[in-house]
């Protein structure tokens, strides 16, 4: 995926933002298709995510950055809170967890927040929050963060992918 560059915010130029969060966990479930419950379990070292875990914490951010967004747009600079990403994925036990359920979880946080930048008007998208780890951002630049983030974990769970199934 090609990292987009920021724009002046007309709606068109927003589309493929929108789009491409809401094909993340289309693309994701192509990937896990056929794979077993000891490849989706697979951890390449010590301390490493497996499969289940990466899509997890993918389920876990849709949710927070799903509510960061509402923050947003419906309060004056919000402060959007930091969250550690290794508490999560033990508080989870997404190692644990039906893959499915993740992927439906996944897929659920992340129409709410396609359906919430659908009705978003185009001045909105330069409302802006501070994050306590990047600082201010727009709505534009938080959800550009977000696609290359998400953009990231995909060619991770790809690799992982191969990883797994030549450790099965």
């Amino acid at each position: 995926m090609t990292l987009l560059q920021p724009s002046k915010g007309k709606q068109e130029d927003r589309l493929p933002l929108i789009e491409a969060l809401e094909a993340l966990t289309e693309r994701v479930a192509q990937e896990l298709a056929g794979l077993s419950e000891e490849q989706l379990r697979y951890r390449p070292g010590e301390g490493a995510w497996s499969l289940k875990e990466v899509c997890g914490h993918l389920r876990d951010f849709a949710q927070i950055d799903h509510r960061r967004l509402y923050m947003m747009m419906t309060q004056e600079n919000p402060l959007l809170p930091g969250y550690d990403q290794e508490v999560l994925v033990r508080e989870h036990n997404h190692q644990g967890a039906d893959i499915s359920a993740i992927l439906a979880d996944l897929r659920s946080w992340r129409l709410k927040t396609v359906e919430l930048l659908t009705e978003l008007v185009d001045a909105n998208w330069a409302r802006q929050g501070r994050h306590e780890e990047f600082g201010r951002m727009s709505i534009r630049q938080f959800v550009e963060r977000l696609v290359r983030h998400e953009a990231m974990h995909l060619e991770h769970i790809r690799a992982l992918k191969e990883q797994a199934k030549q450790a099965a």
